[in-house]
């Protein structure tokens, strides 16, 4: 129900068409009802042979002959108390109890009498119009149209209720995404990787299409067909209140049956979404690395993969539908149950001419064949209202745990926590401190935690020094400067900048001061002057024309049609690995960082271009701080790193400069010597 209660806010914007949804839906099921009082006129005319005039000029006549007898009883009954009043007989005792509550019941049989009267008369100026049919067949041939205008209005109200509806939930899932996506968008980078970008998808296409499924039928079907319920229900009552109240007994046992198969779908729901989930990472890892899967023919691994994950989702997805199944039959054979709980007592007043069973009244008067019709008609008109609603239960349900999906995904709060209030950060002008830093990476699932990838980990770097971090891989060196921008926080010590530990400064004060150039660039599906201005949308031509420069963007500026303004299609792949680098090279130039880290932000390059982009860096760190991470030091990176650390095993183990490192450092010796990649190459 809590649940169910934050759908408020986004249904509450499009509360009048809901309203209005409503109200077809009432006119719905009056025109329902309506429909299925035709019983009671057809039964007439085509059981005793009556026009509709006769039937009203009898049903006048019956209803008079009810008066005078209940008038006649009255009055006996009245005298027969007078005598219990002369005879001094107490009010208490039962003979005078009985003489009034049967006086009593005669009251109510000239009054309902009365009011059969005023109804037929009111029938009888209808019927007697000039238009209205005097033969038996031209008055089934009315019937039966009314019955087809009622059910093409019924038909129209229906159509702009499923319409209001529709609009209501197509709005509202937009409304939802958006606020999913604003509150992924605010999570650290931890809490997103350990999701999976598959996951995230799985919110935003499977669980949404399923919540508005649900929706719909929600809005749609479980309003309509309770009113519909409502308004036979309504007209069962008029007509016998006793045997409607008997075709409820059943209700509990429906109300306990109901439950249990809800809640067991509601499980088998969820556990069928979580399996989809595992699809959609499968089929992500296989197109996502199609040149690998391609190269070294694995196709059928990642086959066999996707069709064991699939089987086990199709596990899944049968028993939700044998529990959808074994739903409906036996709602239906309950809800038959509980119709005949009402009939068979009805049929049995109606054959025997009495209004009471075993001493308990059933009717006020003894019922007609065609009473007992309407009645049917009636309660057969709530069942099938009831059979609708559960043929909708398993959609119901599984829109019930994709919002608790989403909404669980809307409340996760991030990992990476920043103050409320905090002074602005100034541009970072002294140092940046590492001190005791421990960081473990959380672990997936069930698999056991990891060991620190940092441990006690101190490292001081003035400003505008360059320090270049090497070490082999698994030391924590891309760990180390994804700390600096939050994208993690360390489990114990702190990252001082300026002597401000990062955690008490905005996100945003510190982020903006950071230029970022990884190794596995990302690029956008946006034009090149997009691209290269992606974080400072107010750079003007002129300065995103410096920075392609800088980063000697030259050659493939040459090669797109359309310069500045050429797409550069899905994550940049028109683009070659080398040139999607200089491409965020470009970026963190124009960004103008007081602090730059380049991690491996030349691997994929070629010797020239990097001999080009270390010559760009070398005039561009001028009075900035540089971390820059690499597997193997260069001479024209060597022109302009200051200051070299060795990383071993979440330590640093050594830290100077090159020349001093390469004859005091036997692990950097050994990665400095080590062949290149130019070298391999």
């Amino acid at each position: 129900m809590r649940d169910l209660q934050r759908m408020i806010p986004f249904l509450w914007p499009h509360r009048r068409k809901f309203f209005l949804s409503c109200v077809f839906g009432v006119f719905v099921a009056i025109l329902w009802g309506g429909n299925l009082t035709i019983v009671y006129p057809v039964m007439q005319v085509l059981l005793k042979e009556r026009t509709l005039q006769e039937f009203v000029t009898d049903e006048i006549a019956q209803a008079r002959e009810q008066q005078v007898a209940a008038q006649a009883e009255i009055v006996r009954f009245d005298r027969k108390l007078a005598d219990l009043r002369k005879a001094n007989e107490s009010e208490n005792s039962e003979r005078f109890r009985q003489t009034l509550a049967t006086l009593g019941k005669h009251q109510e049989n000239l009054a309902q009498a009365t009011d059969d009267e005023w109804y037929m008369l009111w029938a009888q100026s209808v019927v007697q119009l000039p238009w209205f049919p005097t033969s038996e067949y031209r008055t089934f041939l009315l019937i039966i149209c009314v019955v087809v205008l009622m059910t093409a209005i019924k038909g129209i109200f229906t159509y702009l209720q499923d319409v209001l509806v529709g609009e209501c939930v197509e709005s509202s899932i937009v409304g939802i995404r958006k606020h999913l996506l604003r509150n992924m968008l605010r999570l650290d980078y931890q809490t997103l990787s350990s999701e999976g970008s598959a996951g995230l998808m799985s919110r935003f296409t499977y669980d949404t299409e399923i919540l508005a499924t649900g929706m719909g039928v929600v809005g749609g079907r479980f309003i309509r067909e309770p009113l519909k319920c409502v308004s036979c229900g309504a007209i069962a009552f008029w007509i016998n209140w006793r045997l409607t109240l008997l075709s409820l007994v059943m209700l509990p046992v429906i109300g306990l049956v109901f439950a249990y198969l809800s809640k067991t779908l509601k499980r088998a729901s969820r556990r069928m979404a979580e399996s989809m989930t595992r699809v959609y990472k499968i089929l992500e890892e296989a197109f996502d690395g199609m040149k690998v899967v391609i190269a070294f023919g694995t196709a059928h691994l990642h086959r066999r993969k996707f069709e064991a994950e699939y089987q086990n989702y199709y596990k899944k997805a049968v028993k939700v539908v044998k529990l959808d199944a074994v739903t409906k039959p036996t709602m239906e054979m309950l809800g038959v149950l509980s119709l005949f709980c009402a009939l068979l007592p009805g049929a049995y007043l109606v054959l025997r001419h009495k209004t009471e069973i075993w001493g308990i009244s059933l009717a006020a008067a003894p019922m007609s064949v065609e009473s007992l019709g309407v009645l049917y008609a009636m309660l057969a008109g709530m069942l099938d209202p009831c059979r609708k609603m559960n043929a909708s239960l398993s959609r119901l349900r599984r829109a019930l745990v994709a919002l608790e999906r989403i909404l669980a995904m809307m409340d996760t709060k991030p990992l990476v926590q920043q103050v409320s209030e905090a002074p602005p950060l100034p541009r970072h002008s002294q140092s940046i401190a590492f001190e005791n830093i421990t960081f473990r990476y959380a672990p997936r699932g069930t698999a056991e935690a990891r060991g620190p990838v940092l441990n006690q980990f101190n490292l001081e770097i003035q400003a505008g020094e360059v320090v270049a971090i090497v070490g082999q891989n698994g030391c924590g060196k891309s760990t180390l400067v994804q700390l600096l921008p939050r994208f993690f926080d360390p489990q114990a010590g702190d990252i001082y900048v300026d002597g401000h530990a990062i955690r008490d400064v905005r996100l945003a004060d510190l982020r903006r001061q950071i230029g970022l150039v990884t190794q596995e660039t990302i690029l956008f599906d946006a034009t090149l002057r997009e691209n290269i201005a992606y974080g400072t949308e107010a750079a003007t031509q002129q300065q995103i024309e410096e920075a392609a420069r800088k980063a000697h963007l030259g050659p493939i500026l040459q090669q797109l049609p359309q310069g500045y303004d050429t797409p550069l299609g899905d994550k940049g792949k028109s683009l070659s690995g080398g040139q999607r680098q200089r491409v965020a090279l470009a970026r963190a130039i124009l960004r103008d960082p007081s602090i730059l880290i380049l991690d491996e932000a030349t691997s994929a390059t070629d010797a020239e271009s990097e001999a080009l982009i270390h010559q760009t860096l070398k005039e561009f760190v001028q009075g900035r701080t540089v971390m820059l991470i690499t597997h193997s030091m260069s001479q024209s990176l060597l022109d302009f790193v200051t200051r070299v650390v060795v990383m071993d095993h979440g330590r640093v183990i050594a830290d100077g400069a090159h020349t001093q490192l390469l004859a005091t450092c036997p692990l950097y010796q050994r990665l400095f010597q080590a062949p290149s990649r130019r070298e391999a190459a």
